[in-house]
């Protein structure tokens, strides 16, 4: 996939990438993570002009370092998740335990991480008329 235009078009691909990934109604957490996926590509976007299709490691890394170094520890806890999330949803699951920092856990205790809410699955038609 090709890198984005402007900022904008980076912070619409994020989101529908998550959006895609994520099961649920748009309500609460989900459009909260949805509006911070924006924010972090449109910041990845200005440094390195780069879309969520090309980022590294790196890029995701210097965010939690440098972006969220000022926020209370409860927002930038917020801001791993929404990371966590959109790398899950790139397919590079490697890249978890790379990210560890102090925004793994608002409280800063290390511990293993849960598994989370399963992304959606089509339900299969059911065989109507089989047993009939």
């Amino acid at each position: 996939m090709s890198r984005p235009a402007n900022q904008r078009a980076a912070a619409r691909i994020a989101r529908s990438l998550l959006a895609k990934r994520l099961p649920g109604s748009r309500r609460g957490t989900l459009r909260q993570h949805l509006a911070r996926s924006g924010y972090i590509a449109q910041t990845i976007w200005r440094r390195w002009q780069v879309g969520p299709y090309q980022w590294q490691l790196k890029h995701l890394r210097w965010y939690l370092v440098e972006r969220t170094n000022e926020h209370a520890s409860g927002t930038r806890y917020r801001h791993w998740l929404t990371v966590r999330l959109l790398v899950l949803a790139l397919d590079h699951d490697g890249w978890i335990e790379r990210l560890d920092g102090p925004w793994v856990r608002p409280n800063g205790e290390r511990g293993a991480l849960k598994a989370g809410r399963p992304a959606l699955e089509p339900i299969p038609p059911a065989n109507r008329g089989a047993g009939q």
